[in-house]
């Protein structure tokens, strides 16, 4: 393994890992309590990965993207104006 890791191919592809999915998983399991997925197969252990990795996802944009916060929500809700709610 070691020696995977010290070639040109294992260096690229640690560089990805940690920079796209790994640093989400580790901080669900150390910060979040995410230590134990509480269903039943693995269709409803990926939803519940899934819906968590949302929710991490909404929470920093909620606390870094204030001041476009209100612009992305809006556009996500352009497709349903006038059919469910209205808003200004």
């Amino acid at each position: 393994m070691h020696k995977r890791l010290n070639d040109a191919y294992g260096k690229q592809m640690m560089i990805i890992r940690k920079s796209t999915v790994e640093p989400v998983i580790g901080t669900l399991i150390e910060y979040l309590g995410m230590r134990k997925v509480n269903t039943i197969g693995i269709t409803l252990a990926n939803k519940c990965m899934l819906m968590a990795g949302i929710a991490y996802n909404l929470k920093k944009l909620i606390k870094y993207g204030r001041k476009s916060l209100l612009r992305i929500i809006i556009s996500l809700l352009e497709p349903f104006k006038g059919h469910f709610f209205n808003y200004a």
